[in-house]
């Protein structure tokens, strides 16, 4: 987590206005970044130890709204086969159980 981010958003109290930032900051993110391994033989300084978010490695997609919709669009990687292309799908409907889902699973922590 970038500390002067938080600082930003925090001190926006326009909802609309705090979003823009966050959108603008999070859209450029395409891997959801996992935390580094930890040597165990290594000694390690609490100072110097990046605290992670736990994250998965998973490439994460383009989410777009048309109407009440949400639709995600994952960019295809230019080394995947032809076959892989055909198979997965350019645009996919995101059903209203799957965002409740991924709501479910966000901790009150990572809100804040």
């Amino acid at each position: 987590l970038d500390p002067n981010f938080a600082d930003k958003i925090r001190h926006i109290r326009d909802p609309k206005t705090r979003m823009a930032v966050v959108w603008s900051h999070c859209k450029t993110k395409m891997v959801c970044e996992p935390d580094d391994p930890k040597d165990e033989g290594a000694e390690q300084d609490n100072d110097d130890v990046k605290r992670g978010h736990g994250g998965c490695g998973h490439i994460q997609p383009q989410i777009r709204k048309e109407g009440l919709k949400l639709f995600v669009q994952y960019k295809k990687a230019k080394d995947d086969d032809e076959e892989v292309k055909s198979l997965q799908p350019d645009k996919r409907l995101m059903t209203p159980s799957e965002v409740y889902t991924v709501f479910k699973k966000m901790s009150d922590s990572d809100l804040h």
